[in-house]
């Protein structure tokens, strides 16, 4: 007998009896409707002895089960697939299915499916959707390629809207938090700037000059002060103007640099600038809103 002998048979007691028993195996005839009767194993060798027709045993035998990722359904998108309350497209969404994402199918397959994936439940249009063998497929092959200890975590499922929102609020949020800190930590990195700019407060001016020490002008001294630091600056105020990053006025920290029309300052912080200022001031510090600003520009 070369019927391979399945599931729900015992594979021993069926060989022993065909070997004791010489005779073709016959068929038992099924209904119009081609289910398969249900027989217990006697039965089955009972025909086997007494039918004039030949038969194939495995048509007794229990089907095999199916695909067990045949129900599933993957989004077969390029943004994302909206999840529907109901199989209209004028229906309020409920949630989305990116790119590979899966679900469970739960109702008939038409236009529209009816799926269940991660905490929701209601409609997808069926163009855009993976489903039947080729759904079976592609689970399989997530499976053999993730290296997740359970199947079911090779998937990955929908969220809701409201999950949705949820998760985008905690990003915006940890994106502010992680902004506020790196803007500490420039902060901190101006401060140096700022301490080491205003050691020189009380030293001449000099048009043209650089030397933080002999004489310097507006522009000279802030390029001097950020030399210092490695950073390198245009000579004039008018090539400042398009250096670092542009920040708001209510957004400038400390070490921001500040230009105006023809002149330029470090900020403090608290409405400040360190700046040469002229040749009768010196090196010295006026209120950062004493004109009208063209410019901030965030160097470090």
């Amino acid at each position: 007998m070369d019927s391979i002998l399945r599931k729900g048979l015992f594979l021993v007691t069926v060989t022993g009896a065909l070997a004791s028993f010489p005779v073709t195996a016959s068929a038992a005839d099924t209904d119009a409707s081609g289910i398969m009767p249900s027989v217990g194993i006697e039965e089955v060798l009972n025909d086997c002895y007494t039918s004039q027709n030949d038969i194939e045993v495995e048509d007794y035998l229990v089907p095999t089960r199916k695909g067990e990722y045949l129900d599933m359904a993957f989004a077969n998108v390029q943004s994302f697939l909206y999840i529907r309350s109901e199989p209209t497209k004028e229906s309020e969404w409920v949630g989305k299915l990116y790119p590979d994402y899966a679900a469970k199918v739960i109702g008939p397959v038409g236009e529209w499916t009816k799926i269940q994936s991660g905490s929701v439940t209601g409609y997808v249009y069926s163009e855009y959707i993976i489903i039947g063998n080729n759904a079976e497929q592609k689970a399989q092959e997530m499976v053999q390629s993730s290296e997740a200890e359970v199947p079911e975590e090779a998937f990955t499922y929908a969220e809701s809207k409201e999950e949705e929102e949820a998760r985008l609020a905690q990003e915006a949020e940890e994106a502010a938090a992680k902004a506020a800190e790196e803007a500490q930590a420039k902060a901190g990195t101006g401060q140096a700037v700022v301490d080491y700019a205003c050691q020189f407060i009380g030293n001449p001016y000099v048009w043209g000059g650089t030397s933080l020490t002999n004489g310097a002008d507006c522009s000279g001294f802030v390029q001097s002060v950020y030399a210092h630091f490695g950073v390198s600056l245009p000579r004039t105020t008018w090539d400042m103007e398009n250096v670092g990053t542009p920040v708001s006025y209510d957004q400038a920290i400390p070490g921001d640099i500040i230009l105006y029309d023809g002149h330029v300052g470090i900020y403090m912080g608290d409405g400040q600038i360190v700046n040469a200022i002229n040749s009768s001031r010196g090196i010295g510090i006026l209120p950062a809103t004493y004109t009208t600003i063209l410019t901030v520009r965030r160097l470090i």
